[in-house]
């Protein structure tokens, strides 16, 4: 009998994978909840009625809503049940103007140095593949844009960006109401990549800056208008 000198028996194989991957699902079914506006503002999202509506245990049902906490989706007072995000002016002010920083940096360092941008031009091809379901609008979008800000080549550019692309998922849900459809949203993406290729910085950075002030006002104005602490 030959053995598998490649993958040696691990301490962390076994029943303890199980919950993690119960964990996950339940991670990602809470989420989508929350990108397809079925969770409200406010909403309280009690350990012990998830557990029990999705059939798992508690401490994993716990777990989930943890990991959503620590994105900033979710909020949880000590001693309370956690709550959907309740979205602020000050919110959007802060995450568009650190998220203007980033990617107009990115764009910056793309141009200057003639970085390669072929992971950009395939995350606007899986964008168009989305089809027209809004609940696939929010993770196109921002892998669009995480594609942008890897293709800088900077780690620490990358890092930023991935310390806001939870929210930036939950602001892309509250555009629904600025767009008649996905494609909308694919064309005003296609139109940055066309930016970005044309060589010519101003005119991308210009570009890219109208983008991000759009969403920005979009918001800021629902706001205003007595939508505040409307969620995805």
């Amino acid at each position: 009998m030959t053995t598998n000198t490649d993958q040696p028996p691990s301490a962390f194989s076994g029943g303890a994978m199980a919950p993690v991957s119960i964990a996950d699902a339940a991670e990602r079914h809470i989420r989508a909840l929350l990108f397809s506006g079925k969770l409200v503002a406010g909403q309280e999202l009690r350990d012990t009625v998830i557990a029990a509506e999705l059939g798992i245990a508690r401490p994993t049902a716990r777990t989930a809503v943890q990991r959503l906490v620590s994105e900033g989706l979710l909020v949880r007072e000590p001693g309370h049940s956690a709550r959907v995000r309740t979205v602020t002016a000050e919110d959007i002010e802060d995450l568009h103007s650190i998220r203007g920083f980033i990617e107009s940096e990115a764009v910056r360092r793309i141009m200057t140095d003639g970085r390669e941008i072929g992971a950009v031009q395939e995350a606007l091809q899986h964008f168009r593949e989305a089809g027209e379901t809004w609940e696939a609008g929010p993770d196109a979008d921002v892998a669009f844009h995480r594609a942008v800000v890897d293709a800088a080549g900077s780690p620490r550019l990358s890092r930023m960006f991935a310390a806001i692309a939870a929210e930036m998922r939950l602001m892309v849900a509250l555009l629904r109401g600025r767009y008649t459809s996905l494609s909308e949203l694919l064309e005003e993406h296609t139109s940055l990549l066309g930016a970005l290729e044309s060589g010519d910085l101003k005119f991308a950075l210009e570009v890219w800056s109208e983008h991000i002030e759009d969403a920005r006002a979009f918001l800021m104005d629902a706001i205003e208008s007595g939508s505040e602490g409307a969620s995805a």
